[in-house]
């Protein structure tokens, strides 16, 4: 029997980094950006298994999308005993923040605030319009 699990599926597919993360300076893969809505493993009668993925975007418009279920296929194709991969997109997910896996949300929050910490500070001064004072 192959080594498949959902646990391994989900480990390979967190490989794939999703670049509206890079951007927030904290890199996170598709299972810690919450995208990943139903896993199946199952036997394939021949004795492999077969994984099927069903994973949604942050965005409904995103262009990524044949990128992230390209590299899922390939990857998942990869691991020893897969005899074959369904990727299928999540038209129902609304992806919100709050998706985000909570180790995740703890390094995405620890560096914003290590950002603000290192903008300058900014002093407020009056304009010298009418009622400033």
């Amino acid at each position: 029997m192959s080594g498949v699990t959902e646990d391994r599926v989900r480990e390979v597919l967190n490989g794939i980094v999703d670049p509206c993360s890079i951007t927030a300076g904290v890199p996170a893969g598709m299972d810690d950006m919450g995208l990943i809505s139903d896993i199946q493993v199952r036997d394939d009668e021949a004795g492999g298994r077969r994984v099927s993925v069903t994973f949604g975007l942050t965005d409904p418009t995103c262009m990524l999308l044949g990128s992230f279920a390209n590299e899922a296929r390939e990857r998942l194709a990869g691991l020893p005993g897969v005899t074959g991969v369904d990727v299928t997109l999540d038209h129902d997910m609304e992806w919100t923040p709050d998706m985000l896996a909570p180790h995740y949300q703890e390094r995405l929050a620890e560096h914003r605030a290590q950002r603000r910490r290192s903008l300058p500070l900014l002093a407020v001064t009056a304009t010298g319009r009418a009622g400033d004072q």
